[in-house]
């Protein structure tokens, strides 16, 4: 018992960065599963992580508080921010939430109040590894909750053809927001963790590369399911950590590892299953000679 407590104590980070990146992964797949393109993710981890700091340390407010204050910060800035925004589609739209994590990045280095460059120190610690398991654990219940009721099914729907989704008497739009409100508040939650774990907030901890490593996380994983981004966010969350020894080189183990199963396994890590049995299926066709008809038609 002692030594599995001295194992997690001393990985304790290693958990806590484990469970923040599947936080921000399963913040981006609830907009893909209404097809929105969105990289606003660490945006409006940002928006959260600032936001709950300068309310626990100027406002006074306790940590539960001040969390929730700003994941309602954040979801009411995604709700004026998504109206216009989810006109565009896919790349446009991607390139405008980036420019809104930018936009978010740039007032925070710029600013006095937030710390500038030198960033925002003094925060009040107060976040544990457990506190962001039990999140997840919601989360998790929320997403299975979600894909059996009829607006998982809807959002699904939007996200194949929106055009058909309409037809068929779905509020398009609403859902849009809805899924684009709720990433946003998911991801402003992870913020606020990061700042109470660390006690120290800095502009370049939000960059355009942090967004497009959190997609990476959900394509990696796979996008069939919410257990997709889960799966993803750990396996290359703990990947360079299993190749540490090999120094320089385990950087680029990961980005092998991610071209092969972009490229064999299309459909995401979660599918690896899937796509083994097909091609065992299709060898074992091909070695037990022609069918029948491919017989007489020979």
């Amino acid at each position: 018992m002692h030594d599995v407590f001295d194992f997690f104590t001393s990985y304790s980070y290693l958990f806590y960065l484990v469970l923040l990146n599947v936080i921000l992964a399963l913040s981006v797949y609830i907009t893909l599963m209404a097809g929105q393109l969105s990289l606003a993710s660490i945006g409006f981890m940002a928006i959260g992580a600032y936001s709950s700091a300068l309310l626990a340390m100027n406002v006074g407010l306790p940590y539960p508080l001040s969390m929730i204050c700003a994941a309602l910060i954040s979801g009411t800035i995604a709700v004026l921010v998504c109206m216009p925004v989810l006109r565009l589609k896919g790349v446009y739209l991607a390139i405008t939430t980036v420019g809104f994590g930018e936009l978010v990045r740039f007032i925070a280095l710029n600013s006095d109040y937030l710390g500038g460059a030198m960033g925002l120190s003094g925060i009040p610690p107060a976040t544990e590894t457990w506190h962001l398991a039990v999140f997840l654990l919601i989360l998790i219940y929320g997403f299975r909750t979600l894909q059996r009721s009829r607006h998982g099914r809807a959002l699904v729907a939007i996200g194949r053809d929106e055009v058909a989704a309409k037809t068929m008497g779905i509020p398009t739009t609403q859902y849009k927001v809805a899924a684009f409100t709720a990433g946003a508040m998911m991801a402003s939650v992870a913020g606020s963790f990061a700042a109470h774990h660390t006690a120290y907030l800095s502009p370049g901890e939000f960059t355009f590369t942090h967004a497009v490593l959190v997609l990476i996380f959900v394509v990696f994983g796979g996008l069939r399911n919410y257990w997709g981004p889960v799966l993803g966010a750990i396996v290359l969350t703990l990947l360079p950590e299993v190749f540490r020894f090999l120094h320089e080189w385990r950087m680029i183990i990961y980005g092998i590892s991610v071209l092969l199963v972009v490229v064999f396994i299309p459909d995401g890590l979660l599918e690896f299953g899937r796509f083994f049995r097909h091609n065992r299926n299709k060898a074992g066709r091909s070695t037990s000679g022609p069918t029948a008809s491919e017989a007489k038609l020979g």
